[in-house]
């Protein structure tokens, strides 16, 4: 235990002078801020339009908050990650009392908790400070979720963050691969948009379940609308599902990092 302790004081110390560790304590306030003032005011200066627009709208600015943090956090855990490979200090921790295991939890612990708290600020926040704001047909969408409902989903959405990041960081060599897969997996951020199509309101949704983000924001996203659909799951089964499905994705990216950082 006093191992991992050393390792949490050398974190906390590194957080303020290390750009990319200050960056995911401040991203969760920008997100916050975007959700509770500058949304609001799109909202408003918007001219008068029908039901429909307006909640397609507020569906996607939802769902960017919702995904767009955690596949942010997941692009800088994954330069992180890999700033160990480039300073060749994985072969250096692995002889060390914690090894590059022990080493690899600690850091997906930090990472994990950084993520959890960071959904919760922002859902709790917006909530609080701008949830009447997000209404449709006079239903105030935030008071259809409780703060079990937020830590639940903080709770599943944040093994996303997990699996991206140890994905991408097995799979690069370097910041420079990394930064071009991070490109790549951009798609799976906007990916639950297509959510807003009627196509997707039906059973065709569940060919994104492929994607590991979409458990949990579909989950919320059920329970954020006033209005069931016949082919939606409760909310309590799209997270069991979306759990099950990431802590198999973490436990094969954990796997493979370990094999690639012993090359």
């Amino acid at each position: 235990m006093n191992k991992y302790l050393a390792l949490f004081r050398y974190e906390a110390k590194t957080i303020v002078r290390d750009p990319i560790n200050l960056f995911m304590c401040v991203f969760p306030v920008i997100m916050l801020l975007l959700a509770a003032y500058v949304f609001p005011m799109l909202f408003e200066s918007m001219p008068a339009v029908e039901g429909a627009v307006l909640r397609a709208v507020m569906v996607l600015l939802l769902v960017a908050v919702l995904a767009f943090g955690s596949f942010c956090l997941a692009a800088m855990a994954t330069f992180l990650l890999l700033e160990q490979k480039d300073e060749n200090t994985l072969h250096t921790i692995a002889v060390t009392p914690v090894g590059t295991s022990g080493y690899l939890r600690f850091k997906m612990a930090y990472i994990y908790l950084m993520s959890v708290l960071g959904d919760l600020l922002v859902l709790l926040g917006t909530k609080l400070l701008a949830g009447d704001e997000y209404s449709f047909m006079g239903i105030s969408l935030f008071d259809q979720i409780s703060l079990a409902h937020m830590v639940a989903f903080a709770a599943v959405n944040s093994l996303f963050t997990l699996v991206l990041a140890l994905l991408q960081s097995a799979l690069a060599r370097n910041k420079v691969e990394g930064f071009a897969l991070i490109k790549g997996t951009g798609i799976l951020a906007l990916l639950p948009a297509l959510l807003l199509l009627e196509s997707f309101q039906g059973k065709l949704q569940y060919l994104l379940g492929v994607f590991p983000n979409f458990w949990a924001i579909r989950g919320m996203l059920v329970q954020l609308m006033p209005v069931a659909l016949p082919a939606d799951f409760p909310f309590s089964s799209y997270l069991l599902i979306g759990a099950a499905y990431n802590l198999l994705l973490l436990a094969a990216g954990y796997r493979l990092f370990i094999k690639k950082a012993q090359y």
